[in-house]
Protein backbone atom coordinates (compact mmCIF):
# COMPACT_ATOMS: atom_id res chain seq x y z
CA UNK A 1 0.00 0.00 0.00
CA UNK A 2 1.27 3.45 -0.90
CA UNK A 3 0.97 6.73 0.96
CA UNK A 4 -0.06 10.00 -0.63
CA UNK A 5 0.37 13.54 0.58
CA UNK A 6 -3.01 15.10 1.44
CA UNK A 7 -4.02 18.62 2.42
CA UNK A 8 -7.42 19.83 3.54
CA UNK A 9 -8.07 23.36 2.32
CA UNK A 10 -11.03 25.62 3.06
CA UNK A 11 -12.04 27.47 -0.11
CA UNK A 12 -13.82 30.81 -0.50
CA UNK A 13 -12.63 32.04 2.88
CA UNK A 14 -9.58 33.84 4.27
CA UNK A 15 -9.87 32.02 7.60
CA UNK A 16 -9.74 28.31 8.38
CA UNK A 17 -13.04 26.68 9.35
CA UNK A 18 -15.05 28.87 7.01
CA UNK A 19 -16.08 28.40 3.39
CA UNK A 20 -16.04 24.87 1.99
CA UNK A 21 -13.40 22.23 2.84
CA UNK A 22 -11.80 20.05 0.19
CA UNK A 23 -9.27 17.23 0.54
CA UNK A 24 -6.46 17.41 -2.02
CA UNK A 25 -4.54 14.20 -2.76
CA UNK A 26 -1.17 14.59 -4.51
CA UNK A 27 0.54 12.35 -7.09
CA UNK A 28 -2.56 10.23 -7.64
CA UNK A 29 -1.60 8.71 -11.00
CA UNK A 30 -1.22 5.26 -9.45
CA UNK A 31 -4.74 5.25 -8.00
CA UNK A 32 -7.61 3.59 -9.85
CA UNK A 33 -11.03 5.19 -10.10
CA UNK A 34 -12.27 2.73 -7.49
CA UNK A 35 -9.50 3.68 -5.08
CA UNK A 36 -10.20 7.38 -5.59
CA UNK A 37 -13.86 6.78 -4.83
CA UNK A 38 -12.98 4.93 -1.65
CA UNK A 39 -10.67 7.72 -0.52
CA UNK A 40 -13.44 10.26 -1.18
CA UNK A 41 -15.83 8.15 0.89
CA UNK A 42 -13.29 8.02 3.70
CA UNK A 43 -12.68 11.78 3.64
CA UNK A 44 -16.47 12.30 3.56
CA UNK A 45 -16.24 15.91 2.37
CA UNK A 46 -18.41 17.35 -0.38
CA UNK A 47 -15.47 16.81 -2.79
CA UNK A 48 -12.03 15.24 -2.75
CA UNK A 49 -9.58 16.29 -5.48
CA UNK A 50 -6.87 14.10 -6.99
CA UNK A 51 -3.88 15.64 -8.75
CA UNK A 52 -2.41 13.80 -11.74
CA UNK A 53 0.15 14.47 -14.44
CA UNK A 54 -1.00 16.08 -17.69
CA UNK A 55 0.50 16.47 -21.15
CA UNK A 56 -2.00 19.26 -21.94
CA UNK A 57 -1.71 21.54 -18.89
CA UNK A 58 0.26 22.20 -15.70
CA UNK A 59 -1.54 19.25 -14.10
CA UNK A 60 -4.82 17.32 -14.31
CA UNK A 61 -7.45 16.94 -11.61
CA UNK A 62 -10.29 14.55 -10.95
CA UNK A 63 -13.06 15.38 -8.48
CA UNK A 64 -15.05 12.86 -6.44
CA UNK A 65 -17.95 13.31 -4.05
CA UNK A 66 -18.49 10.50 -1.51
CA UNK A 67 -20.91 9.00 -4.06
CA UNK A 68 -19.50 9.58 -7.54
CA UNK A 69 -17.03 11.35 -9.80
CA UNK A 70 -18.06 14.78 -11.12
CA UNK A 71 -16.65 16.57 -14.20
CA UNK A 72 -16.07 19.99 -12.61
CA UNK A 73 -16.52 21.87 -9.35
CA UNK A 74 -15.62 25.33 -8.18
CA UNK A 75 -14.35 25.14 -4.63
CA UNK A 76 -12.03 22.16 -5.28
CA UNK A 77 -10.42 24.20 -8.07
CA UNK A 78 -9.66 26.99 -5.59
CA UNK A 79 -8.42 24.40 -3.06
CA UNK A 80 -6.25 22.47 -5.53
CA UNK A 81 -4.52 25.58 -6.85
CA UNK A 82 -3.89 26.87 -3.34
CA UNK A 83 -2.55 23.48 -2.23
CA UNK A 84 -0.18 23.23 -5.20
CA UNK A 85 1.11 26.73 -4.45
CA UNK A 86 1.56 25.92 -0.75
CA UNK A 87 3.59 22.82 -1.63
CA UNK A 88 5.80 24.75 -4.04
CA UNK A 89 4.48 22.97 -7.14
CA UNK A 90 3.40 26.31 -8.60
CA UNK A 91 5.68 29.33 -8.68
CA UNK A 92 3.83 32.28 -7.15
CA UNK A 93 5.27 35.73 -7.93
CA UNK A 94 4.07 38.74 -5.94
CA UNK A 95 1.52 39.79 -8.54
CA UNK A 96 -0.62 37.72 -10.93
CA UNK A 97 0.25 34.51 -12.70
CA UNK A 98 -1.89 32.17 -14.76
CA UNK A 99 -1.67 28.41 -15.19
CA UNK A 100 -3.79 25.92 -17.09
CA UNK A 101 -5.45 22.95 -15.40
CA UNK A 102 -6.94 19.96 -17.18
CA UNK A 103 -10.43 19.02 -15.98
CA UNK A 104 -12.79 16.36 -17.23
CA UNK A 105 -14.61 19.17 -19.09
CA UNK A 106 -11.39 20.38 -20.76
CA UNK A 107 -8.44 22.69 -20.10
CA UNK A 108 -9.20 25.99 -18.36
CA UNK A 109 -6.98 28.83 -17.10
CA UNK A 110 -6.67 29.64 -13.39
CA UNK A 111 -5.11 32.89 -12.17
CA UNK A 112 -3.27 33.30 -8.87
CA UNK A 113 -3.05 36.69 -7.18
CA UNK A 114 -0.31 36.95 -4.55
CA UNK A 115 1.27 39.51 -2.25
CA UNK A 116 3.99 39.56 0.39
CA UNK A 117 2.05 37.15 2.59
CA UNK A 118 1.55 34.63 -0.22
CA UNK A 119 -1.53 33.62 -2.19
CA UNK A 120 -4.35 36.11 -1.72
CA UNK A 121 -6.94 35.03 -4.27
CA UNK A 122 -7.45 32.39 -6.95
CA UNK A 123 -9.56 33.15 -9.99
CA UNK A 124 -10.91 30.38 -12.18
CA UNK A 125 -12.31 30.76 -15.67
CA UNK A 126 -15.59 28.91 -16.07
CA UNK A 127 -17.17 28.02 -19.42
CA UNK A 128 -19.96 30.17 -20.84
CA UNK A 129 -23.18 29.28 -19.00
CA UNK A 130 -25.81 27.10 -20.58
CA UNK A 131 -29.46 27.65 -19.77
CA UNK A 132 -31.95 24.81 -19.94
CA UNK A 133 -35.31 23.72 -18.55
CA UNK A 134 -37.54 25.79 -16.30
CA UNK A 135 -39.56 24.34 -13.41
CA UNK A 136 -43.11 25.21 -12.40
CA UNK A 137 -42.95 27.86 -9.62
CA UNK A 138 -45.89 26.33 -7.75
CA UNK A 139 -44.27 22.90 -7.56
CA UNK A 140 -40.91 24.39 -6.58
CA UNK A 141 -42.50 26.56 -3.88
CA UNK A 142 -44.31 23.55 -2.40
CA UNK A 143 -41.06 21.57 -2.27
CA UNK A 144 -39.43 24.43 -0.35
CA UNK A 145 -42.53 24.82 1.87
CA UNK A 146 -43.05 28.33 0.53
CA UNK A 147 -45.75 30.11 -1.45
CA UNK A 148 -45.31 31.21 -5.06
CA UNK A 149 -45.19 34.81 -3.79
CA UNK A 150 -41.97 33.93 -1.92
CA UNK A 151 -40.19 33.26 -5.23
CA UNK A 152 -38.74 35.90 -7.54
CA UNK A 153 -41.25 36.28 -10.35
CA UNK A 154 -38.67 38.14 -12.47
CA UNK A 155 -36.37 35.10 -12.42
CA UNK A 156 -38.39 31.85 -12.58
CA UNK A 157 -36.74 28.58 -11.49
CA UNK A 158 -34.43 27.46 -14.30
CA UNK A 159 -31.55 25.09 -14.89
CA UNK A 160 -28.18 26.75 -15.56
CA UNK A 161 -24.72 25.23 -15.87
CA UNK A 162 -21.03 25.99 -16.33
CA UNK A 163 -20.21 22.28 -16.34
CA UNK A 164 -22.62 20.72 -13.85
CA UNK A 165 -26.30 21.71 -14.14
CA UNK A 166 -28.27 22.91 -11.11
CA UNK A 167 -31.79 24.24 -10.67
CA UNK A 168 -31.49 27.95 -9.85
CA UNK A 169 -34.32 29.22 -7.64
CA UNK A 170 -34.70 32.92 -6.85
CA UNK A 171 -36.27 33.81 -3.49
CA UNK A 172 -37.75 37.20 -2.61
CA UNK A 173 -35.34 38.12 0.22
CA UNK A 174 -32.48 36.89 2.39
CA UNK A 175 -34.69 36.28 5.44
CA UNK A 176 -36.93 33.96 3.46
CA UNK A 177 -33.90 32.21 1.95
CA UNK A 178 -32.29 31.49 5.33
CA UNK A 179 -35.57 30.25 6.80
CA UNK A 180 -36.25 27.60 4.15
CA UNK A 181 -36.68 24.05 5.45
CA UNK A 182 -37.31 21.96 2.34
CA UNK A 183 -39.36 18.84 1.95
CA UNK A 184 -36.44 16.72 0.76
CA UNK A 185 -38.59 14.12 -1.00
CA UNK A 186 -40.52 16.74 -2.95
CA UNK A 187 -37.34 18.66 -3.82
CA UNK A 188 -35.80 15.42 -5.06
CA UNK A 189 -38.80 14.91 -7.34
CA UNK A 190 -38.43 18.45 -8.71
CA UNK A 191 -34.74 17.84 -9.40
CA UNK A 192 -35.51 14.55 -11.12
CA UNK A 193 -38.00 16.26 -13.46
CA UNK A 194 -35.37 18.75 -14.71
CA UNK A 195 -32.54 16.17 -14.50
CA UNK A 196 -30.25 17.87 -11.98
CA UNK A 197 -28.58 16.70 -8.79
CA UNK A 198 -29.32 19.72 -6.61
CA UNK A 199 -30.96 23.13 -6.29
CA UNK A 200 -29.18 26.46 -5.82
CA UNK A 201 -31.34 29.02 -4.06
CA UNK A 202 -30.51 32.73 -4.10
CA UNK A 203 -31.72 36.17 -3.08
CA UNK A 204 -30.54 39.73 -3.49
CA UNK A 205 -28.32 41.21 -0.74
CA UNK A 206 -26.41 39.48 2.00
CA UNK A 207 -25.06 39.55 5.55
CA UNK A 208 -22.52 42.23 4.58
CA UNK A 209 -23.42 45.47 2.82
CA UNK A 210 -21.07 44.84 -0.11
CA UNK A 211 -22.72 41.50 -0.98
CA UNK A 212 -24.92 41.45 -4.08
CA UNK A 213 -26.36 37.93 -3.89
CA UNK A 214 -26.64 35.35 -1.11
CA UNK A 215 -27.22 31.67 -1.76
CA UNK A 216 -27.85 28.18 -0.41
CA UNK A 217 -27.07 24.85 -2.14
CA UNK A 218 -29.48 22.02 -1.32
CA UNK A 219 -28.80 18.42 -2.37
CA UNK A 220 -32.04 16.50 -1.80
CA UNK A 221 -30.52 13.14 -2.68
CA UNK A 222 -28.04 13.32 0.21
CA UNK A 223 -30.27 15.65 2.29
CA UNK A 224 -27.25 17.91 2.53
CA UNK A 225 -26.48 21.64 2.35
CA UNK A 226 -23.15 22.55 0.75
CA UNK A 227 -21.26 25.42 2.47
CA UNK A 228 -20.05 27.01 -0.77
CA UNK A 229 -20.49 25.98 -4.40
CA UNK A 230 -18.20 27.73 -6.85
CA UNK A 231 -19.55 25.91 -9.90
CA UNK A 232 -23.07 27.10 -9.09
CA UNK A 233 -22.51 30.71 -8.03
CA UNK A 234 -21.09 31.79 -11.39
CA UNK A 235 -23.97 30.30 -13.37
CA UNK A 236 -26.46 31.75 -10.89
CA UNK A 237 -24.97 35.24 -11.15
CA UNK A 238 -25.12 35.04 -14.94
CA UNK A 239 -28.76 33.95 -14.81
CA UNK A 240 -29.60 36.77 -12.37
CA UNK A 241 -27.99 39.27 -14.75
CA UNK A 242 -29.78 37.70 -17.73
CA UNK A 243 -33.10 38.20 -15.95
CA UNK A 244 -32.34 41.81 -15.02
CA UNK A 245 -31.81 41.35 -11.27
CA UNK A 246 -28.28 42.79 -11.34
CA UNK A 247 -26.75 45.31 -13.70
CA UNK A 248 -23.00 45.25 -13.14
CA UNK A 249 -20.03 43.16 -14.16
CA UNK A 250 -18.55 42.48 -10.70
CA UNK A 251 -20.81 40.60 -8.30
CA UNK A 252 -20.08 39.44 -4.73
CA UNK A 253 -21.80 36.19 -3.76
CA UNK A 254 -22.18 35.00 -0.17
CA UNK A 255 -23.01 31.44 0.86
CA UNK A 256 -22.81 29.20 3.92
CA UNK A 257 -24.37 31.38 6.62
CA UNK A 258 -27.03 28.78 7.34
CA UNK A 259 -24.45 26.09 8.13
CA UNK A 260 -22.04 28.33 10.04
CA UNK A 261 -19.34 28.36 7.33
CA UNK A 262 -19.86 31.65 5.54
CA UNK A 263 -17.80 32.24 2.41
CA UNK A 264 -17.51 34.78 -0.39
CA UNK A 265 -16.81 34.73 -4.11
CA UNK A 266 -16.06 37.49 -6.59
CA UNK A 267 -17.87 36.82 -9.86
CA UNK A 268 -16.92 38.78 -12.99
CA UNK A 269 -19.38 38.76 -15.87
CA UNK A 270 -18.50 40.03 -19.34
CA UNK A 271 -22.01 39.29 -20.52
CA UNK A 272 -24.59 36.64 -19.73
CA UNK A 273 -23.44 34.27 -22.47
CA UNK A 274 -19.63 34.50 -22.11
CA UNK A 275 -17.08 32.81 -19.91
CA UNK A 276 -17.27 33.67 -16.21
CA UNK A 277 -14.47 34.50 -13.77
CA UNK A 278 -15.01 33.28 -10.20
CA UNK A 279 -12.46 34.15 -7.53
CA UNK A 280 -11.97 33.39 -3.87
CA UNK A 281 -9.45 33.04 -1.07
CA UNK A 282 -8.39 29.83 0.69
CA UNK A 283 -6.91 28.65 3.99
CA UNK A 284 -4.99 25.52 4.97
CA UNK A 285 -6.59 23.37 7.68
CA UNK A 286 -4.79 20.02 7.68
CA UNK A 287 -1.59 18.53 6.28
CA UNK A 288 -0.67 14.86 6.35
CA UNK A 289 -0.73 11.63 4.38
CA UNK A 290 -3.30 9.02 3.49
CA UNK A 291 -2.76 5.32 2.80
CA UNK A 292 -4.18 4.20 -0.54
CA UNK A 293 -6.85 1.52 -0.11
CA UNK A 294 -6.09 -2.00 -1.30
CA UNK A 295 -8.67 -2.86 -3.94
CA UNK A 296 -9.38 -6.37 -5.21
CA UNK A 297 -12.17 -8.04 -7.19
CA UNK A 298 -12.83 -5.01 -9.37
CA UNK A 299 -13.19 -2.42 -6.64
CA UNK A 300 -13.96 -4.07 -3.31
CA UNK A 301 -11.72 -3.27 -0.38
CA UNK A 302 -9.81 -6.12 1.21
CA UNK A 303 -10.90 -5.86 4.86
CA UNK A 304 -9.14 -8.99 5.94
CA UNK A 305 -10.80 -11.76 7.95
Amino acid sequence: MTEHRVLVVDAFTKRAYGGNPCAVVFDADDLSSGQMQMVAQEMNLSETAFILASNRAKFRVRYFTPRTEIPFAGHPTIAVTYAMAMQGNIRVPQSRSTIEIEFEIGVLPVTIEAGEAGVERIIMTQPAPKYADTAAPRIVAEALQLTEEDLLSASPPQVASVGVPFLMIGVKDRETLLGIQPNWDELQSVCNVVDVSAAYLYALGGHDSDVDLCARFLDPFAMYEDPFTGSACGAMAALAARNGLIHKGHVVVEQGEGVGRIGYADVHLQDVDSKILVGGAAALVLSGSITAPLVIDGGNQDNGG
